[in-house]
């Protein structure tokens, strides 16, 4: 299965798309291993889902939405099959399971949308940084006419300018700026909007560094920080003191100068900087998030392959 390893190293070295595309890539995983599996034995092909699974949970550590929907495959594909199926059927089913799930993600964008579109009818300026395919689909449809947009580049890879690029079209009103000018757009924007690789269960998030300084500005200013996360962002196995934050190598930050170069790709916000999360179910403030880490760590016990 060296196919396997080879697709899941993609989602380890991929910097250019967010945690969302890359857990729905995880999803097409898994249902790859359901259409090229030449296994005719139904235990080995549970077996196989399993133990991919798992390698995905592992393969991105800082971004909750891989771990959760693999193990939702995994756990639903395992609960779907049994003895009586045909090795071709389970298969098949396998293959569905993925299409309800990819189906089920675009489903919470769309809510998450409209959620937004409930608080910014009167919004002139939003200040957001990086790149998160939620937030895209926010800023393009849940914005008023004429709304501000303003970006911040996010270094090293200057992912802020993907998004750029991918607004330009719809977005009348767009300006990019440097990380470092985050502190001077701020306080004249209605609200800043980032997204989320993870959201701990203490309710801080993990998204890429310079979210944590956005967020401080937006507080020390009376701004609002609204954080779009669905729950499958949900990280229950960890909180602000344990979570694992990915490094990179310093070559990004500085080629001539890379081993004294550091380039953590990740910060952690806590909770008592955030406004509310823009979620499938809603804006959620704290406690109504809080709600749905209790709802992960019982379903994590189910989930436990």
């Amino acid at each position: 299965m060296d196919w396997i390893e080879k697709k899941i190293e993609k989602i380890v070295n991929d910097r250019r798309r967010g945690a969302a595309q890359l857990a729905s890539s995880a999803i097409r995983i898994l249902m790859a291993v359901c259409q090229r599996s030449e296994s005719t034995d139904l235990k080995e092909l549970a077996r196989t889902i399993k133990q991919t699974a798992l390698s995905l949970t592992q393969a991105r550590p800082s971004m909750a939405p891989i771990r959760n929907w693999s193990l939702v495959f995994a756990q639903r594909f395992l609960a779907k099959t049994n003895a009586d199926f045909s090795i071709r059927e389970a298969k098949r089913q396998g293959v569905l399971i993925g299409k309800e799930l990819l189906a089920l993600q675009q489903e919470f964008v769309h809510q998450q949308v409209e959620a937004t579109r409930t608080i910014t009818r009167d919004y002139e300026s939003v200040v957001t940084l990086s790149y998160s395919s939620t937030v895209e689909a926010i800023l393009r449809y849940g914005l008023p006419p004429g709304c501000r947009v303003v970006i911040a580049e996010s270094r090293p890879l200057m992912e802020g300018r993907r998004l750029f690029k991918n607004l330009s079209a719809d977005v009348t009103e767009l300006r990019m700026i440097t990380d470092a000018q985050m502190g001077l757009a701020i306080p004249d924007a209605d609200l800043v909007l980032v997204g989320a690789d993870a959201v701990l269960r203490d309710l801080s998030v993990v998204n890429k560094t310079g979210t944590y300084l956005a967020a401080l500005v937006a507080h020390a200013h009376g701004r609002d920080f609204l954080v779009a996360a669905d729950t499958y962002k949900i990280n229950v196995t960890m909180d602000s003191h344990n979570c694992i934050l990915e490094s990179k190598s310093g070559r990004e930050v500085w080629s001539r100068q890379e081993k004294h170069s550091d380039n953590v790709y990740f910060d952690i916000t806590p909770r008592q900087l955030i406004t509310g999360f823009v979620s499938e179910k809603g804006i959620l403030d704290a406690a109504g998030m809080r709600e749905h880490v209790q709802r992960w760590q019982r379903l994590e016990k189910d989930l436990a392959l």
